[in-house]
């Protein structure tokens, strides 16, 4: 994910100047929580100076300001996982830390990944824990109705999101001009879905619209007229030792995007442009996603 060229780059890195957050010294601020720039530079700083890590970064040939993206995406999910744990009443314990990391595999897992100091090792064993229980509450009983059309351009995404959003009747127009390309009235459930791509419509709230880059060419176009965290449960009860460490991580925190929305995430423009639907920092040549209002009735 980050580069050859950031390969004895360290305080250079991070500094320079640049409009960003109200809070001087931000890199990223969610609600009433932020990361400092202080904090994200002592990651970096790590993460360049871990030989593995620059031999892994030297292939890839990926500009220097990745390092820095990948932490700060990494940072703000911690942060939003930290606000629901404490909305959802999750409590993840030192002990359970510990036992997360003792496990086979974990803590080298972390250690080949951008969570390379001691701290950053346990707040992602945290996170894994937090998105852990979210599954285990609500994939289960989460069922959302959504509409789906492809497209094979920004413009046509825009046009296609634009009808949608319009209404019933304008949604099924578009959809039935999509043929092969287009569904209407999918009805989904948390627990069917978390493992395939349509993974990312389970945090879109009822009446967005939205329009997300899938490709070089191609997008995808969604409208959710209704979603639900309350339905029937389907499956097994512990959803999330169905799913795999990866998806119950990538899953849980496609969980906290309802969550993003509601306080807000604003990323200093130096280290990029945050995704509201992706969740992370925009690469090169990602188109942002677009979210609009859609009219259900």
């Amino acid at each position: 994910m980050v580069v050859a060229a950031a390969i004895g780059v360290s305080g250079a890195l991070l500094t320079g100047c640049g409009s960003g957050p109200n809070q001087a010294g931000a890199a990223a601020i969610v609600g009433d929580r932020e990361v400092s720039v202080s904090q994200l530079q002592k990651q970096v700083d790590t993460a360049l100076a871990n030989p593995k890590i620059k031999q892994s970064l030297a292939l890839q040939g990926a500009p220097a300001s990745l390092v820095a993206q990948v932490i700060v995406s990494r940072e703000v999910q911690h942060l939003l996982l930290l606000e629901s744990a404490e909305r959802e009443g999750i409590t993840v314990t030192e002990d359970q830390v510990n036992a997360e990391l003792a496990k086979p595999g974990v803590a080298q897992s972390y250690a080949g990944q951008l969570a390379l100091d001691p701290a950053s090792q346990r707040d992602s064993a945290r996170d894994q824990l937090i998105c852990e229980a979210l599954v285990n509450k609500y994939l289960n009983r989460l069922s959302a109705t959504v509409d789906l059309v492809n497209a094979d351009s920004k413009e046509q995404a825009i046009a296609v999101a634009r009808q949608l959003a319009a209404g019933p009747a304008q949604a099924a127009a578009a959809i039935k001009a999509a043929g092969q390309n287009g569904a209407g009235g999918l009805a989904l459930r948390g627990a069917l879905v978390a493992q395939q791509d349509l993974n990312l419509v389970l945090g879109t709230q009822a009446g967005q619209v939205v329009a997300l880059q899938t490709g070089p060419t191609s997008w995808t176009v969604w409208r959710v007229s209704q979603r639900s965290t309350t339905a029937p449960p389907v499956g097994p009860a512990d959803a999330a030792a169905s799913l795999g460490d990866a998806a119950v991580y990538m899953v849980g925190g496609r969980l906290t995007q309802p969550l993003a929305e509601q306080l807000g995430v604003r990323v200093n423009p130096r280290f990029g442009r945050w995704d509201p639907v992706v969740l992370s920092i925009l690469q090169p040549g990602q188109s942002p996603s677009v979210i609009m209002p859609a009219t259900l009735t």
